[in-house]
Parts: C-alpha cells; sequence; structure tokens
C-alpha cells in the first residue's frame, strides 16, 4: 500500500537512536545510516532500538492507542468536542477518520521496523554478529510484530499481514488477511519471543526491553482473545499461571506507584518515555494550558465500589472550582516522561481468573484466587465463591474488574467487544459491526484490492 509505505521511513528516521552501552541511549544520526545499518552488531541494535521507538509517537502508545479505545469505551471527552474524537463515543465514525488512519499507518510502520530486522538480521554474516545476538534481536522484532499485529487485528479485524521489508517506493496491492491467518503469525512470533532471556546483563539493559515473559504474558492474552474461536484458553491459563508463578513480577500495595514510579514491580513490559522521548498523552490530559483530554467524570468514578482505593487515583480533580475530572495515570507531565505499563501483572491475575474458568467450567478455587488478588490490593471486599452460580457471570464481574483496573490503558473498549458486553455497557449504536473500525478510506483508494468493514 502507497500509503503505509509513505509512512515507513518514520521507524528508519527512529533508527539512529541508540548504544550498546545502554539500553535507550541515543548516537548522532550522522552515524548510523540504513545503507550501513545492518553490516554490524552495533548497527542490528541501533535498528532494534529504533523499532522499540516506534512505540513511543503520537499514533502509538504515545497517545492514539490509548485515548481512542477509551473514547469508543466512552471513558474521555475533548475539550472541544472534535467530532473525529467525539464519534468514537458515537459509533459514527467517518472512513476518513484522522486518528483511524494514524493508527494504521504508524502500526505498518512499526510492523516494517520489526521485518527489516527479521529478515536483515537474519541475512547478516556470523563474522558481523554473535549467534546469540542475532536470535535476540529476531525474537524483539517479532514480539514488537506480534504486538502491533494484535492491536492491527483488534482495531481493523482482517489486516493485510505484510513480514517482509518494504521500501517508500513499493506500492503493495496487497489484500486483507483473514483474522485467523493474522492470529496465527502472532502466535508463531510470540512463542519464538518466550525464548528470550527473562532478564539482560543488568537493569539499564533490561528496562523497556522485551522478555522472554513480557512474550508469554503477551501470549496468555493473545490465546484468550482468540479463545472462543480456537479453544486456547487452556494454553492461555497456563502460561498466565507461569507468568505469575516465575516472572518475580508483583503488586505493589500503592496502585498509584505504578504510575507515579517507573519500572515498578507491577511491569512486565514497559514503553519508557524520558527528556528526548517524552510522553504525548501525558502533555494534554492533565490540568495544564496543553490540556486536550479530561476523564467522563461521575458516571466512571461511580463504576468504583467504596473504598476502592483505585478510584481516586485513576480519576480527579485538580481543585474544587474545576468541574472537569482528570486523567490519573499520565501525571508525570512536568517534564512529560510518564512511562506506559504495556504488560503489568494485575491483568495478567484477570486473564487467569477468566481463562481458568472457563477451562474448569465453573469457578475453580484457582480463578477466584487469581480474580481476589486484584481486588484486595484494591482494598475491597470480594464475594464468596459460593456467589458466583454460573460461569457466565463470574465471567461478566473479572471483565468489570478488568475495567476499573485498566481504566485509561486503552483495554477495556477491545475486552468488552471480544465477549459482547459492549453492547450493552458501552456503545450508543448497539451493532457488532462496530466493533471494528472503518479501514481507512485513503488506504483503499490507495489500494483496491482492500475491502471494507461492515457498517461502513
Amino acid at each position: 500500500m502507497k500509503t503505509i509505505s509513505k509512512y515507513i521511513l518514520l521507524a528508519a528516521v527512529s533508527l539512529s537512536f541508540t548504544s550498546c552501552k545502554k539500553f535507550l541511549d541515543r548516537e548522532p544520526i550522522a552515524q548510523i545510516t540504513p545503507d550501513n545499518i545492518f553490516n554490524s552488531q552495533q548497527g542490528a541494535q541501533s535498528a532494534v532500538m529504533g523499532m522499540y521507538r516506534t512505540q513511543l509517537g503520537a499514533n502509538s502508545y504515545g497517545q492514539s492507542l490509548i485515548i481512542v479505545p477509551e473514547f469508543s469505551a466512552r471513558h474521555v471527552n475533548h475539550v472541544s468536542s472534535f467530532p473525529e474524537y467525539v464519534d468514537f463515543k458515537t459509533n459514527t465514525i467517518r472512513i476518513d477518520n484522522p486518528w483511524v488512519q494514524n493508527i494504521w499507518t504508524a502500526g505498518y510502520a512499526a510492523i516494517n521496523a520489526a521485518n527489516n530486522i527479521v529478515v536483515k538480521v537474519a541475512a547478516m554474516p556470523e563474522a558481523a554478529i554473535a549467534t546469540d545476538k542475532r536470535q535476540q534481536f529476531i525474537r524483539e522484532a517479532q514480539f514488537i510484530r506480534a504486538l502491533t499485529y494484535f492491536n492491527l487485528v483488534r482495531a481493523f479485524g482482517e489486516v493485510p499481514l505484510i513480514v517482509t521489508p518494504t521500501g517508500e517506493n513499493d506500492n503493495l496491492k496487497v489484500p486483507r488477511n483473514t483474522v485467523a491467518e493474522v492470529y496465527a503469525k502472532i502466535i508463531a512470533d510470540l512463542i519464538e519471543a518466550s525464548n528470550l532471556p527473562n532478564v539482560y546483563a543488568n537493569i539499564a539493559e533490561t528496562k523497556g526491553r522485551v522478555t522472554g515473559n513480557a512474550a508469554k504474558a503477551l501470549l496468555a492474552k493473545v490465546y484468550l482473545y482468540n479463545g472462543a474461536v480456537t479453544n486456547t484458553y487452556a494454553e492461555a491459563a497456563r502460561l498466565a499461571k507461569d507468568v505469575i508463578a516465575t516472572s518475580g513480577a508483583s503488586m505493589p500495595v500503592d496502585f498509584g506507584s505504578v504510575w507515579t514510579t517507573k519500572n515498578t514491580s507491577e511491569s512486565i513490559f514497559e514503553l519508557q518515555f524520558d527528556a528526548q522521548a517524552t510522553n504525548p498523552l501525558a502533555t494534554v490530559s492533565n490540568p495544564n494550558a496543553s490540556a486536550l483530554f479530561y476523564a467522563e467524570g461521575k458516571s466512571i468514578a461511580d463504576l468504583y465500589e467504596a473504598g476502592d482505593k483505585r478510584r481516586d487515583f485513576t480519576i480527579y480533580q485538580n481543585t474544587p472550582a474545576d468541574p472537569r475530572f482528570y486523567i490519573g495515570k499520565y501525571r508525570i507531565f512536568n517534564p512529560a516522561i510518564q512511562n506506559v505499563p504495556v504488560i503489568r501483572i494485575a491483568e495478567i491475575y484477570l486473564i487467569h481468573a477468566e481463562a481458568q474458568a472457563r477451562l474448569d467450567g465453573g469457578v475453580s478455587a484457582a480463578s477466584y484466587d487469581s480474580y481476589k488478588k486484584v481486588r484486595d490490593r484494591a482494598g475491597i471486599t470480594t464475594p464468596d465463591i459460593s456467589t458466583f452460580t454460573t460461569l457466565a457471570a463470574f465471567i461478566t464481574a473479572v471483565q468489570k474488574e478488568k475495567r476499573k483496573e485498566m481504566m485509561f490503558e486503552g483495554e477495556a473498549w477491545f475486552d468488552y467487544c471480544r465477549t459482547g458486553l459492549a453492547l450493552t455497557d458501552m456503545m450508543t449504536k448497539a451493532d457488532p459491526n462496530y466493533y471494528l473500525y472503518p479501514v481507512p478510506d485513503a488506504e483503499r483508494r490507495n489500494n483496491p484490492t482492500l475491502t471494507q468493514n461492515k457498517g461502513y
């Protein structure tokens, strides 16, 4: 797709940001060019660092991948009620919506960065790179590719599955692959990535980097999402249990510390923002002159039970005179160096709770205990196991718990669409066709082989 190809250079620009001494140190752009990037181990490492940087932009986890699904879930507002955002709340998204286009193109830029590493690092001569580093870099790229395709398939359903590098002048006329084909590739990539080390040489090298446990955790989530089609709940439960037992991750007593402190024991994979790569969402979601987004308000606060410690941190008022409620999870905004935990252990507990219950055909002690552990940290009493008289009732309770736990993390919309709960709890137009966003019109004009999602 020509439009995709126009944006893949965004990833190449990022390739200059690196050092072999420290994971996220950067080198001057002139020192590294696309021509020589895969000629040495240092160059390959630079490509890997650039790939991670594709996740930080305003059209990825720096803003759009989080805030757009939160509009769909009716959790947030825009200060000016711009239609391109508000339309997500009313399920009336136009095919030329700029944020749909931004998510699509940023996703394929990240995929292309990963594809370059998978293909070109594999082709490097033995003398140019150590065997363990070759395997490590390829597996890190497979994880980022899988993560990005997972985000795309949840947002758009069928998408083109591109697994080879493309250049600026490539004009790909490729159709959408089936959801099953995309999931199969995601799973294959994550199985490979699960062979990554769980820790690297030191803390500085490990922070922000994909580990074997991160791959297993994401794979558990993928198996849960795909479980209704492929009956992979057993694998989801097994992997989640394994990550809980062996990763060393734990939930800090203070829920807010997960967001006010970087790289806590909660995080399994956390994106690193700093003074050179600031967090765009943190810049515009706090009570300051740059504010664009704020929380829906009382309707969100009322989702939480009395005494839930998460509520007053997650959603808050700046002053009694300010009627708005603000998004509490991105408070480090001056400077905006707020990290983003992409995978954290609380979510894995809830994945295990649901997957284990589905596997057991009812609420077992194991699934109940995982559910309860998240609520214990929140400081709220969990109803006795006997009160969950049906599997469906327990799964709904777990999903609602996940919504509260992961509010403003871009997750609840996709999770509720997965089971149909969005129809009653989130959607203005209760139509399953609008679980998916439209394929961007610009992409379809440039590539007539792309079909459109139903309802658009």
